[in-house]
């Protein structure tokens, strides 16, 4: 699953809530936020590996020549 496949779904997701017309409840609330929660928290742990990957390379490079 790529994050633009990701980025897809939560657009129609929203289009979806958007056009009902009786509002939101206090569940649809939790579920959205448990959701972007979910999301945010993959983006950010796929950007610390990136980012650790990168700061070993950096270390071995000094380490190494």
């Amino acid at each position: 699953m790529t994050i633009r496949t990701i980025i897809r779904a939560l657009r129609r997701g929203w289009e979806i809530v958007h056009a009902d017309e009786r509002g939101l409840t206090t569940l649809e609330y939790v579920i959205a936020a448990g959701i972007i929660l979910v999301v945010l928290a993959a983006a950010v742990m796929a950007w610390n590996q990136g980012l650790a990957t990168k700061i070993g390379q950096l270390v071995q490079q000094l380490l190494g020549g």
